[in-house]
């Protein structure tokens, strides 16, 4: 899809969330509490990934939209950069800019860039006995990029999946007296969700490179 010289695009926006069940290796429920009822260990990403990730998405757009792309902020009063804060699942430190508002923004930017990562599990579980229960989760990511023109019209939008990933295997165990349940998880560190997506962007860029 190639563009005129001299034109470039802002990715303004990226959503990238995380099933949080493929994040945590190991989570302690106490079942007959209504609060302070649960606790999980999730691995923490690096900053120097999350920058990673926001250049190869830089990198993957650039490749299939065919103009210089860079991801684009909104600004705080004390000039910081507005981005996801990496709550329930959603990786932090992304783009998170309206459309509208981004338009308005970077009146120097001539095609503004959405972009959806989704890393989920499925998969189905089989039971040892009622208090022993054995998951199997296959991960799969999904990536669609959107662009828009500069008055907000859809140019591009299309999104690819890949699933031929490792099953992770989980195991969850209940106390005899079911007060407390015990999952402990083979988990996706952010260095394979990083991997993931590698994948899935070159795929993404054969599928839909002009």
């Amino acid at each position: 899809m190639a563009q005129e010289d001299g034109e470039k695009a802002g990715i303004h926006y990226v959503m990238f969330k995380m099933d949080e069940e493929l994040m945590s290796d190991i989570s302690i429920s106490v079942n007959d509490r209504s609060f302070l009822n649960g606790y999980s260990e999730s691995p923490v990403f690096p900053m120097s990934l999350v920058d990673s990730v926001k250049e190869y998405l830089e990198y993957v757009s650039e490749e299939v939209l065919g103009v210089p792309t860079e991801c684009v902020y909104k600004v705080n009063k004390k000039g910081k950069e507005v981005t996801s804060i990496g709550m329930n699942g959603e990786l932090e430190g992304m783009p998170v800019d309206l459309l509208k508002a981004a338009r308005n923004r970077h009146s120097d930017v001539d095609y503004f860039v959405r972009i959806d990562v989704n890393i989920t599990g499925r998969g189905g579980k089989w039971t040892i006995n009622p208090k022993d229960v054995r998951f199997k989760l296959k991960p799969t990511i999904t990536l669609k990029i959107t662009q828009f023109d500069s008055e907000g019209k859809v140019m591009f939008s299309e999104k690819l999946k890949v699933k031929e990933f490792a099953k992770l295997r989980t195991r969850e165990v209940t106390s005899k007296d079911g007060r407390v349940t015990v999952r402990k998880s083979a988990i996706l560190y952010p260095e394979d969700i990083y991997e993931m997506l590698l994948v899935v962007g070159g795929q993404y860029i054969k599928t839909y490179k002009r």
